[in-house]
């Protein structure tokens, strides 16, 4: 009798710990479940309101629920949550390449960056140098501007071009980056207006046209009078009239040569190859993202202008300069395709590629080399549908 209940405490003992270690494995695996990783993905962006579709995404997620596409702040500006149909998809890294977007391809070429909120120039010329990327989808265009001091006579660009011929002296025209379409649209609306121009303050020219490394020195340089105007883009050009240094004399699609800057690419967003390959379907879920802000901001701009003011620190007033002026969109057609191959052309024209790209003439060509929307199609459809 004395075993049968020794028996039976051995056997309950067993059923107790079995059970124990059961519980244990269960909530060992619900553990793993819930904290199953996700890949992280970085994304870069430059300090400009053309890139108002990931602050507004960032900024009203309770806007995006609705569409089950959204991002869940963790670090404000740096680190959120993806979300997409119900499920967390990625941690998302946010960088901001404050000295533009040769810092930012920089960044993807050495495997730091996955993808890029950039400028098209930038973009093209690490292309054309090897970077393995493409560009992915449109985000914007136009939205930069020309801007002379407050006390020029000038109130047009060819009220300007006339005071730079009739000066005595070389005139300066500051321009942000090396790598920037603004570089190129200057250089070609200067060669257009017949007027002179060099980087070296040695040669004898109409304008020196000088690298202000970024667009943190534009404003201190016009009032001060070291640099007699500037081009930038948004919302530089804003700032600079709303605290009455200078003024706007012509936005970027008015330039000469005449139609050649209308609706001209500004920022694209470009994936690395291993994005592309690798992590395909977030690449996709992202572009649905910014599709969805891109279709807020135009319905509602104003969300724009304070999501803008807060990411970039500027008044909300600067941004009600520069908001209306930079157009959102993220559909293609035949003649953006044309004009971004056009573009290529003009900076092959100017001297700027000397690789993949330099002398290519056939358009097809050009876009084999720069782009792959065969992601940004599915995402579309999915969108539409």
């Amino acid at each position: 009798m004395k075993t049968q209940k020794s028996t039976t405490v051995i056997l309950v003992v067993i059923a107790v710990i079995a059970l124990a270690v059961t519980h244990s494995l269960y909530q060992s695996k619900m553990s793993e479940v819930k904290t199953e990783k996700v890949p992280t993905v970085t994304i870069t962006y430059l300090p400009t309101d053309h890139h108002s579709a990931l602050f507004v995404a960032a900024e009203n997620s309770e806007l995006f629920k609705e569409k089950e596409i959204y991002l869940k702040s963790i670090v404000d500006k740096e680190r959120y949550e993806f979300y997409a149909d119900g499920k967390k998809i990625a941690n998302l890294r946010i960088v901001l390449a404050k000295k533009g977007g040769a810092e930012a391809m920089t960044l993807m070429e050495q495997g730091h960056s996955d993808i890029n909120l950039n400028g098209a120039p930038p973009t093209i010329f690490f292309i054309d140098k090897g970077t393995k990327a493409k560009i992915v989808s449109p985000l914007q265009a136009e939205g930069s501007a020309i801007v002379i001091r407050k006390d020029n006579p000038s109130e047009n660009w060819t009220e300007f071009i006339s005071w730079i011929k009739s000066s005595e002296g070389q005139e300066k025209i500051g321009f942000p980056l090396i790598t920037s379409i603004q570089k190129v649209m200057l250089e070609s609306a200067l060669k257009a207006s017949g007027v002179s121009y060099s980087e070296n303050q040695a040669k004898k020219t109409d304008v020196l046209i000088v690298d202000m490394k970024g667009q943190g020195t534009m404003l201190t340089s016009l009032e001060k009078g070291d640099i007699d105007a500037v081009i930038a883009w948004q919302p530089a050009p804003a700032i600079m009239v709303n605290r009455e240094v200078g003024k706007i004399i012509a936005y970027s699609q008015d330039l000469p040569p005449k139609g050649i800057w209308k609706n001209h690419v500004c920022c694209v967003i470009a994936a690395s190859d291993e994005m592309i390959k690798e992590k395909r379907e977030i690449l996709k879920d992202f572009l649905k993202l910014m599709m969805v802000s891109t279709d807020i901001i135009n319905e509602s701009p104003e969300l724009a202008v304070k999501a803008s003011s807060k990411w970039l620190g500027v008044e909300e007033e600067v941004e009600k300069i520069a908001i209306p002026n930079i157009k959102f969109f993220t559909e293609t057609d035949e003649a953006w395709f044309n004009g971004n191959c056009t573009f290529v052309k003009e900076m092959d024209n100017l001297g700027k590629l000397d690789g993949k790209l330099k002398g290519i003439e056939d358009s097809e060509k050009i876009k084999n080399i720069l782009f792959d929307f065969s992601i940004y199609e599915e995402a579309k459809e999915e969108i539409d549908n």
